[in-house]
């Protein structure tokens, strides 16, 4: 049964093999771990066809979140792990100029009418590690070498336990793992949490930290983790503490501002262990965006859809962005709109 939605294997070989060595090429990626890991194995793939990338741009979503690519200069844009089909304002004028292809697990926007240059695995068969398998079926590169590094995304991005085959692809490498929450102790764990320390802690240089991986050299990350773990234990104590709890959605809702952009990693842990058969919500002020802030929403149950119901509060909001997969979703709203958006959320959910 094929693990893609829209597009196929070949259509990315056949993208690859329609590139010629004039091109300037460009990478947009995400900014947590599967983007890196993501952009790496991409990256290697079109070295290994004696391609030369000319840039690679880390976005995070939000409205406008685009116009950094617009002006740049390129011939082919490739989109790994992000979730272009939610931006047809940007993505269609885009397409008239010049080669897109966009490479993604989250699920496709299905009021994008062309969906001729967009390839789409199911959810639970990330970026990454999707990337890995086409490399390694061509042999374009060392898959071997940079396995460890798949399952660090594999673990870290909640895919592990969607589907057996995620789970046996790290078992393979890693022996010793289990398919429980002792998982979280293990090697590839470490090294994804790790990374994913370093690009809360140096952001918005996350191509510090993309080199860093792409170089292997997880050490010279440890110390910016250590300082970000600190952080979030303090404030997962303090989320605990001083969260609105709602019992009849089943609802913990809070806002911060902690130093470092942790919001997501917070709800993360909290939904995961904590608080795991409830939803919980974090909001915080974006600092490089003012009047707006993010909000990170987690629900490990599976009963509750927080992409769609986040699309749609967003939706119904003035400069708003929102959406993900159904246990993993954010926004970015303005901060106006926080109380308006929080009333739609808890009409929305367990409805």
């Amino acid at each position: 049964m094929s693990r893609y939605v829209l597009g196929s294997e070949k259509m990315f070989y056949d993208f690859v093999d329609s590139i010629s060595k004039k091109d300037k090429i460009g990478i947009v990626t995400h900014t947590d771990l599967d983007g890196i890991a993501s952009g790496i194995f991409l990256q290697k793939i079109l070295e290994s066809k004696d391609l030369k990338i000319n840039f690679i741009e880390f976005l995070n979503y939000g409205p406008g979140a685009l116009k950094k690519v617009v002006n740049r200069k390129f011939d082919v844009l490739f989109f790994t792990d992000w979730k272009t089909d939610d931006y047809p304002y940007y993505l269609n004028p885009l397409r008239e100029k010049y080669k897109i292809l966009v490479f993604d697990h989250h699920p496709y926007n299905q009021e994008l009418k062309d969906k001729s240059d967009i390839i789409k695995t199911n959810p639970d068969y990330c970026s990454s590690h999707a990337l890995l398998d086409l490399a390694k079926n061509k042999g374009f590169f060392d898959t071997q070498s940079l396995e460890w590094l798949a399952c660090s995304a594999i673990i870290v991005d909640y895919t592990w336990d969607k589907n057996i085959a995620n789970f046996e692809f790290i078992k393979g490498i890693y022996p010793e793992v289990k398919n429980d929450n002792s998982i979280w102790d293990s090697k590839p764990a470490e090294i994804g949490n790790k990374i994913n320390g370093a690009l809360i802690y140096y952001s918005p240089n996350y191509k510090k930290v993309y080199d860093l991986v792409l170089k292997g050299d997880i050490k010279k990350l440890e110390k910016a983790d250590k300082i970000v773990k600190r952080e979030i234990k303090d404030w997962i104590g303090k989320f605990e503490r001083n969260a609105e709890y709602l019992p009849e959605k089943k609802l913990y809702f809070a806002y911060g501002n902690p130093k470092y952009n942790i919001t997501s990693t917070i709800a993360s842990i909290l939904s995961d262990k904590n608080f795991r058969e409830n939803t919980v919500i974090f909001a915080s002020d974006l600092d490089d965006k003012k009047g707006f802030v993010k909000l990170s929403g987690r629900n490990q149950t599976g009963k509750v859809n927080l992409g769609n119901i986040f699309k749609k509060c967003a939706g119904e909001l003035n400069d708003a962005d929102g959406g993900g997969h159904s246990r993993a979703a954010s926004a970015v709203i303005r901060k106006r709109d926080l109380y308006k958006f929080k009333e739609r959320l808890l009409s929305e959910i367990n409805s």
